[in-house]
């Protein structure tokens, strides 16, 4: 193993120290192509968008949520068990499917346009057939962040190859978005079995719970996504959930994804079921089978009744009535008002707060996984130095107890009065990573000042921690802001 030269100095933040310690991983590896080519492609990774796992147990609402994530139809959903092989969704400047088989081959099926029927066929093969299907198209949606809906948790096409979600997960994905309709058993034994190595347990920030199909909870009545929030709130501060996950925020996916398909044919289709009475239109939306059958108006066929169901469920349609009834004249602010009330802007936010914006430690999560997965799989004479280093670099990974204070202030996990929740969430670098940003110093304020503050945070929240009316979680989120507020003097004085 070659020792950086004495030109070249050494890599500062988590981030930088690990990639340093891939590339002597890969290095230490060199006469090893399999290993070594399964670092480097970890190591290229680091150049592209964050990769989210989108997963859950089978007909969970994975690809309805992922159209409603993008604001797109580019993930095919139906009535049965769909996805059998990982399927990735990542911004391209043409729209193009790419099948890898699991030879390391690829094949691009077509170029210039997304069918959804050649998707949908396409996810059908077994995953010993087909590795992942790569879905490339230029939307906003996919700048930021690539997206890979994985075959549902105890899907047949796992129980068939042995080719597990957890596997794939821990293999190609940066953070996770775990859907379910409410936490089970199953759903806490294999979010457990992600964070089983010892990496993911010291660092238990990359993981999302949402309560999809959040509709149709207490049979999807008006105050479904209420009831669905109350039940989220008492899973946030489950510790079995709090273990694990970052966030639970309830979603009506089905919604979201019929919102984003609004146009003016579909507007006017419900503008006309909106002009009936309420009692007639309440008595057609009992059911889905009675809102199909039914005949009135005369201007909504069933054929668009049916559409009108199958892209916003009975939850969307009751919404979309009502806010018609309450003068939403127009498909852009009926499109946007549905948008909202499906709560997937919650989602979106949570997503781009806690995976987007502090990526850099969720990427420095993913290496120093594959090198610990490496050093565990392939023990050899010497790599002693290398698990010396990562042991080091775990045991001062102070981005990572950041992340995860500042996901448990923003999902409500943690709870601190209001100025000390914004002081705290400042020093953390919700705001940005700079000193004096951290520090609430104005922009020309000298290096003195900055120093005075943060001696003068790090005395407080000192105290802080001193606290004994601070239960064992909150007391350790004051420590890990302490210990921000000293990172930053010591920052300040050049370690003195």
């Amino acid at each position: 193993m070659n020792a950086p030269s004495d030109a070249e100095p050494p890599p500062t933040g988590l981030l930088g120290q690990a990639r340093a310690l891939l590339l002597r991983t890969m290095t230490f590896y060199r006469d090893d192509p399999r290993t070594a080519g399964w670092l480097r492609t970890r190591l290229e990774r680091l150049s592209e968008p964050l990769r989210m796992a989108v997963t859950g147990r089978v007909k969970s609402g994975k690809s309805t949520l992922v159209n409603a994530l993008v604001g797109a139809e580019i993930a095919p959903s139906d009535t049965e068990e769909r996805t059998q092989v990982n399927t990735v969704f990542r911004y391209g400047d043409e729209p193009r499917i790419t099948v890898h088989t699991p030879h390391g081959t690829q094949q691009h099926v077509c170029r210039g346009k997304l069918d959804p029927a050649t998707i949908r066929d396409l996810q059908r093969w077994r995953p010993d057939e087909v590795a992942r299907l790569v879905i490339e198209t230029p939307s906003p949606g996919l700048q930021a962040i690539t997206l890979i809906e994985t075959p549902g948790v105890a899907s047949t096409a796992v129980q068939e190859t042995g080719r597990s979600a957890l596997a794939q997960i821990l293999s190609e994905a940066d953070a996770v978005l775990y859907l379910t309709r409410q936490p089970q058993q199953t759903d806490v034994q294999f979010l457990h079995s992600v964070h089983e190595l010892r990496v993911a347990r010291r660092a238990p920030i990359n993981t999302v719970l949402a309560l999809s199909r959040a509709d149709e909870v207490a049979a999807g009545d008006e105050d479904a996504l209420e009831t669905a929030e109350r039940r989220a709130a008492r899973y946030r501060q489950d510790p079995k959930i709090r273990s694990f996950t970052q966030h639970v925020i309830p979603v009506a996916g089905l919604c979201a994804q019929g919102a984003s398909a609004l146009d003016r044919q579909r507007f006017e289709a419900l503008r006309g079921l909106a002009t009936l009475d309420g009692t007639r239109i309440e008595d057609q939306l009992l059911s889905a089978e009675r809102f199909t059958k039914a005949t009135e108006p005369e201007g909504v066929d069933s054929g668009t009744r049916q559409t009108l169901l199958n892209e916003l469920g009975l939850f969307g349609l009751r919404r979309a009535l009502d806010l018609l009834a309450r003068g939403v004249d127009e498909p852009t602010r009926l499109r946007d008002a549905l948008l909202e009330e499906s709560r997937i802007g919650v989602l979106q936010e949570a997503v781009h707060l806690q995976f987007v914006e502090r990526q850099e430690a969720l990427r420095a999560r993913s290496v120093l996984m594959a090198v610990d997965m490496v050093l565990r799989a392939h023990p050899r004479p010497g790599s002693r130095q290398l698990r010396g280093e990562l042991d080091r670099l775990l045991a001062n990974a102070h981005e990572w107890d950041e992340l995860r204070v500042l996901s448990g202030l923003w999902s409500g996990q943690l709870r601190l009065p209001h100025p000390l929740r914004q002081e705290a969430e400042q020093v953390l670098g919700a705001r940005g990573p700079h000193p004096g940003v951290r520090l609430g110093a104005p922009p020309q304020a000298q290096p003195r000042e900055l120093v005075e503050r943060a001696g003068a945070l790090a005395r407080r929240w000192r105290a802080l921690a001193a606290d004994p009316l601070f239960d064992r979680a909150h007391r350790q989120a004051v420590r890990t802001v302490q210990r921000s507020c000293e990172r930053l003097l010591l920052t300040l004085t050049g370690g003195q």
